[in-house]
């Protein structure tokens, strides 16, 4: 029983790392959009974000303690991103201008914001961490004792 848990472990572990490097990948190439301001990129970038945290948040296959401070900088780089996704940018023909609010400035003010989060020191650590997290991921190994060790004859 205890190898079959080690193999399920060991064959997850490469599969859920590959995923990840392409969840990675797929929130870096949204980089350049959301800094040019494409009004969908911010979404995708957000959802790259948050599917990179999905899988990161697996107690099960990597080490808790690496992905905790993975896990916080997502969520503040989907907390920057999030506003840009709710806002329409200049000239929306969708959605109709609210006379209390200046023609664009919810957008420019989330712009302003996504964009500074991601020429922040702060964006490039995240990005250098992920990289480095994907390059050699932490696996946690399956811990042995708790299986069997309580259950041992001792006659």
């Amino acid at each position: 029983m205890l190898k079959a848990l080690e193999k399920t472990h060991q064959q997850a572990a490469p599969a859920a790392s590959s995923f990840l490097s392409d969840q990675v990948a797929a929130l870096l190439c949204y980089d350049p959009s959301v800094r040019a301001g494409e009004r969908n990129a911010s979404s995708g970038m957000s959802a790259a974000a948050e599917r990179v945290w999905s899988v990161l948040g697996d107690r099960r296959l990597f080490d808790r303690a690496t992905v905790d401070g993975l896990c916080g900088e997502l969520a503040w780089l989907s907390e920057a991103l999030g506003p840009l996704s709710h806002s329409a940018p200049l000239h929306d023909p969708i959605r109709p201008l609210d006379p209390a609010n200046p023609q664009g400035s919810e957008y420019e003010a989330a712009y302003d914001r996504a964009l500074a989060a991601l020429e922040s020191d702060r964006y490039f650590r995240l990005v250098a961490d992920l990289q480095q997290f994907c390059s050699a991921p932490p696996v946690r190994q399956p811990r042995r004792s708790h299986l069997y060790g309580r259950h041992l004859y001792r006659g």
